[in-house]
């Protein structure tokens, strides 16, 4: 059966329209015309062509004043205001639950009321194609339509006046103002945008009236500037960011309506502005990509901060890490033999996971209050330096010089973590066996921890991924924590705290404050690293993934300690191969370790900056031709 003709079925589609004028038959209409595709086919668009063709077919038809009529009806019964003053813009002003509620209504249908325009809009499902062609649209393709669509000022200005009220409640919000606590709330720009609104709707031609609005709205424009370079000064905070982008918003919504209701703007312009704003606003990864944009920003900056304490510059910098290094390497290995001890006792595995996390955590931790380094830290903290570096320097020289520091600084950690531990691990197991006459390990414990080290017959190389995976999250940790802190302002609350200050006095308070910001984003960085270390591999074999983590100190430890307690068990039977191909895995896990939790933590950082593959392609060539000339500048200690 041949489909009905196009007018044929314009024209059963405006008599059923007539029979039952509802707002579900208009957009029957409306989908129509929208099924069409808006590309163009030969020498015309087959949407337009619809459109065309629907007008004719309604200025031909007997009934065309009752038509016009109803669909007049329909459209400014319809609920123009919310259409107006809500398509495109957040409804809620919270972050977190706009999220949510994107999230439902994609999951879950909501019943809606019939004969509503903002609706249809957001339940038509236009993408941008639909956008640009109603913008496209020529004169004469929306002429036979103006009329019978056009809203009137009264609307629009009653939309506007919706729009101020939001913006201004948005914009007195304590959590705003307490950014800028010398500022009064009385002389608040936004308390005077709903008053300077109302002023321009009694004479929208006025143009004395629409310069006073512009500069109010360029105050809220300031105002909201301030706070965002506060933000960026103190500490992100999602939430803020949201609000600050949901005024900005609202803003430019007013502004619009109002131009568009003094004649300044042509209203076909914002149209396809509302039809842009709602295929946003059924977007949820949009919603917060911005703030979370900016948070991420602000925690790879905290976590480049860091990141800049470990770049080896001189030799008195390559001592030095060497020592805390060499003081890692040694208490990673009793972190090891904690290890194997809780692995002795017979505890139930949530509590032997949380035994884990806890014995990592505070060797760690130990570690940030000592000033020693734990190699594995340094990608992630170093890649968000190299990132800020890319972003603020231009001469690729320094850029590179900054590379050779983070590699020669790896080195030398990894070289005092290892060799150090080696040794250390051998005397544990010697003065063990002199002192009780048997080899630490049982047989069974070390050969599983020899073997399951192996370089290639074994899942060294998956868990060494992971386990590189976990210590780029502890960065993140690490520099959300320090964000937040800024955010606050913790330390200097800490140090003027009158109840602190009270039990501890004026000083300590002060040492207290100094503390936190010197230590607590690194110690909430490693209580992070124990938790994935100990705890997630617990949490794996609970839903029947025998998953382990693979640490580059750990394991060199844990194989020395294998290792020689089964020569002591069996000198004559001891396989040195074995032994090797696990030191060929500790090579393999610290490649991973570092490789996967640096070009993670750079890749985030690069992200957040803005940096794409020129900044990236122009360093690494520059990288390669540096290293071909000198390599000893990137493996070893400047000379200087």
């Amino acid at each position: 059966m041949n489909p009905s003709p196009p007018n044929l079925t314009a024209h059963r589609l405006l008599d059923a329209f007539l029979a039952e004028p509802s707002g579900a038959q208009f957009a029957v209409l409306v989908s129509w015309v929208l099924e069409a595709s808006p590309a163009m086919h030969g020498m015309e668009i087959p949407r337009t062509r619809r459109l065309a063709l629907l007008g004719e077919v309604l200025r031909d038809h007997p009934r065309q004043a009752d038509l016009l009529e109803r669909l007049r009806a329909i459209w400014i019964s319809g609920n123009p205001i919310r259409l107006l003053a809500e398509a495109g813009l957040p409804a809620h002003i919270t972050l977190l639950k706009e999220s949510f509620e994107r999230l439902i209504d994609r999951l879950i249908p909501r019943l809606e009321r019939e004969n509503d325009l903002y609706v249809l809009l957001t339940t038509l499902g236009l993408e941008e194609a639909d956008a640009v062609w109603f913008e496209q649209l020529s004169p004469e393709a929306v002429a036979p339509w103006s009329n019978l669509l056009a809203l009137p000022a009264p609307l629009l200005v009653a939309a506007a006046r919706l729009v101020a009220v939001r913006v201004a409640a948005t914009g007195v919000a304590r959590e705003l103002l307490e950014l800028e606590p010398d500022t009064r709330p009385g002389g608040a720009p936004f308390l005077q945008l709903t008053s300077q609104t109302d002023q321009l709707s009694l004479d929208l031609h006025s143009d004395e009236q629409w310069t006073a609005w512009l500069a109010l709205q360029a105050e809220c424009h300031a105002v909201v500037t301030r706070a965002h370079d506060l933000l960026e000064h103190r500490g992100i905070s999602t939430d803020l960011i949201y609000r600050l982008e949901l005024i900005e918003s609202g803003l430019l919504r007013l502004e619009e309506l109002l131009a568009v209701a003094s004649g300044r703007r042509e209203g076909r312009d914002f149209a396809g502005e509302l039809v842009r704003g709602s295929i946003r606003q059924r977007g949820i990864r949009s919603l917060a990509r911005t703030a979370l944009k900016r948070l991420s920003r602000k925690v790879v900056e905290h976590t480049g901060v860091t990141g800049d304490h470990y770049v080896v510059r001189d030799r008195a910098e390559w001592e030095a890490t060497g020592r805390s290094a060499a003081g890692g390497g040694v208490l990673t290995t009793f972190t090891a033999l904690g290890k194997y001890a809780l692995a002795a006792l017979p505890l139930a595995p949530l509590v032997a996971g949380l035994g884990l996390a806890l014995n990592y955590t505070v060797s760690f931790v130990a570690m940030q209050l000592l000033h020693l380094t734990l190699a594995s830290k340094q990608p992630a903290m170093t890649a968000a330096a190299l990132a800020g570096a890319l972003e603020d320097q231009d001469d690729v020289g320094e850029q590179v010089e900054l590379v050779a520091g983070i590699t020669r600084s790896q080195v030398m950690a990894t070289i005092g973590n290892v060799l150090v531990t080696v040794p250390v691990s051998l005397a544990l197991v010697a003065l063990w066996a002199w002192a009780r006459g048997e080899p630490m390990l049982n047989p069974e414990t070390a050969h599983h921890t020899v073997d399951g080290t192996h370089a290639v017959l074994s899942f060294t190389i998956p868990f060494a991924a992971l386990t590189g995976v976990f210590l780029w999250m502890s960065s993140l940790a690490a520099g959300f924590s320090a964000n937040w802190s800024g955010y606050r302002g913790l330390p200097e609350a800490l140090a003027r705290h009158p109840r602190l200050i009270a039990v501890v006095g004026k000083e300590q308070a002060h040492r207290i404050g100094r503390f936190v910001e010197q230590h607590l984003s690194g110690i909430v960085g490693y209580i992070a690293l124990g938790f994935l270390l100990g705890f997630m591999p617990v949490v794996f074999k609970f839903a029947g993934l025998p998953v382990e983590v693979r640490h580059v100190t750990l394991q060199t430890a844990s194989l020395t300690l294998a290792a020689a307690s089964l020569y002591v068990y069996d000198p004559g039977g001891f396989h040195w191969s074995a032994v090797a191909w696990g030191f060929a895995g500790i090579l393999v896990i610290g490649a991973l370790n570092f490789g996967i939790s640096f070009a993670l933590a750079l890749r985030t950082a690069m992200r957040a900056r803005d940096l794409g593959r020129p900044e990236r392609a122009r360093l690494w060539a520059a990288i390669r031709h540096a290293f071909r000339a000198e390599p000893r500048r990137f493996l070893w200690r400047p000379d200087a």
